[in-house]
């Protein structure tokens, strides 16, 4: 798909990107390719040198592609000038960080600071896009703000443009999208930001707040869905059923869908926990509840939890036991670590005791209290278990026969079903797994409550019969 050629925008725009990080370097680099001018205004001087070296400081499948194109093409440069930056562009897109404060508000703090750069560089009019995800109301403030540090007769519009971008996904999603959401207080401003992708995608338009929430509500809806997949499987392992053939049947009703209804460690990323924690702090700002958004944050926590606790009845106790942990980035596909379900058990497990050596093929570094080794094997050398936290295709090629002969008990908790489980039993592995029935922590099913229908003797014969169900 990147290796195609777009640049047939029929009105090409000058743009300004603020921000060079995953929803920024992918922006520029998309909308370049969609034939706009843009410059990418970025702060960190190291990232700023990789790029104007050439190098792409962010795993994404496709990006590097689009980045040497469009910046050999003349369409995509990079600088940390805001006057630079801004020298054309009459619309700018903040794709700046909003991390969780420790209350789970988001710290606007950047963009604030990208506003007024941005603002004070030029006199012309100008639109400034939100892209990065903020609590509703967070565009009249911006706006606010600008107005405070415009030019005289200086308009600026505040513009809500949420970004729907998966990590490893990014370039495919972009120009791929399932809706473009623009959130604006005039229509026309509104069609002119939506007229910039050109691909014919489904377009919702709305006011700012309401653009603003479908980033919230969309992320929380899948962490709710992750959440009640895991409750789901926490049942099957009660029942000593499996949970796979049962969230299948349920996600195949054509009103509910697979994706995202499948057992594992939890969420994590970037995104979902953030939101999430946003959204239950935009409903405390105002006095409202989100008891289903709180019930998932718990449900996530007590998905890590299972695993470690499956694991030490397993083993008998974790105190000095040795885990090898397949896999710290959030999910295949990406080397990103932030707040990563894998991150979270090696950190659970060294917390009861356990000593563990962990491993991923493409993770960022990350500050772990295991040591990191360079290949699978390593750490399953002498394990009593290993806990494959990441689905990643290279875990799922390895050879369980040598895999077995390195580790000291042939013990595998797979957390994110990324293993052919009968291969490693054929080879004398006892498998665990997120949503399977295990003697160990199966419980007889009583149903005390129920009243069985055939009385005792003649009574139940004269028991008039069931017309139907």
């Amino acid at each position: 798909m990147t290796s195609i050629t777009h640049g047939h925008a029929e009105r090409p725009t000058d743009l300004c990107i603020v921000g060079a990080g995953y929803v920024g370097l992918t922006a520029a680099a998309c909308f370049a390719d969609l034939g706009h001018r843009v410059r990418c205004l970025e702060a960190s001087p190291a990232r700023l040198g990789l790029l104007r070296r050439g190098v792409v400081p962010i795993f994404e499948p496709g990006l590097d592609e689009l980045v040497a194109r469009n910046v050999a093409a003349g369409r995509l440069s990079f600088t940390d000038d805001v006057h630079e930056a801004m020298a054309e562009a009459s619309i700018v897109f903040m794709c700046v960080g909003t991390p969780p404060r420790a209350d789970g508000t988001p710290d606007l703090g950047q963009l604030a600071c990208a506003a007024r750069d941005v603002v004070t560089s030029t006199g012309r009019d100008l639109i400034l896009v939100n892209k990065s995800t903020v609590p509703p109301g967070t565009g009249e403030a911006l706006e606010l703000l600008s107005e405070e540090h415009a030019a005289p007769g200086q308009r600026i519009s505040v513009v809500s443009n949420p970004e729907f971008l998966r990590e490893s996904r990014a370039v495919e999603d972009f120009f791929h999208p399932d809706r473009i959401v623009v959130g604006a207080e005039d229509a026309e401003t509104g069609r002119r930001v939506a007229e910039l992708y050109e691909m014919g995608t489904p377009v919702v338009l709305s006011d700012r707040r309401g653009a603003e929430l479908v980033k919230y509500a969309s992320n929380v809806f899948l962490a709710i869905k992750i959440s009640f997949a895991n409750e789901i499987a926490g049942l099957c392992e009660r029942l000593g059923t499996d949970a796979t053939p049962v969230l299948r049947g349920v996600g195949l009703d054509s009103r509910i869908g697979t994706q995202f209804l499948s057992q594992g460690p939890g969420y994590g990323g970037s995104c979902l926990p953030k939101d999430l924690s946003g959204l239950l702090a935009v409903g405390e700002a105002v006095g409202y509840e989100a008891p289903l958004a709180a019930a998932a944050e718990a449900t996530n926590a007590r998905a890590r939890r299972s695993v470690i606790d499956r694991l030490e009845t397993a083993l008998g106790g974790l105190n000095g036991a040795r885990i090898g942990v397949l896999g710290l980035a959030f999910k295949p596909g990406t080397d990103d670590t932030r707040d990563s379900p894998a991150v979270d058990l090696v950190r659970l497990l060294v917390e009861r005791g356990a000593i563990v050596h962990a491993q991923d093929p493409l993770a960022s570094p990350v500050t772990i209290p295991a040591a990191r080794v360079d290949e699978p094997l390593e750490a399953a050398r002498d394990a009593d278990a290993l806990v494959v936290a990441t689905g990643w295709p290279e875990y799922a090629a390895l050879d369980p026969e040598i895999v077995g002969r390195a580790m000291a008990r042939r013990i595998i908790f797979d957390a994110v079903n990324a293993l052919p489980s009968q291969a490693w039993r054929d080879a004398g592995f006892t498998v665990y797994g997120v949503g399977r029935g295990a003697p160990t922590s199966f419980h007889p099913v009583v149903w005390a409550p129920i009243e069985w229908a055939l009385r005792s003797g003649a009574v139940a014969a004269a028991a008039p019969a069931v017309a139907g169900a």
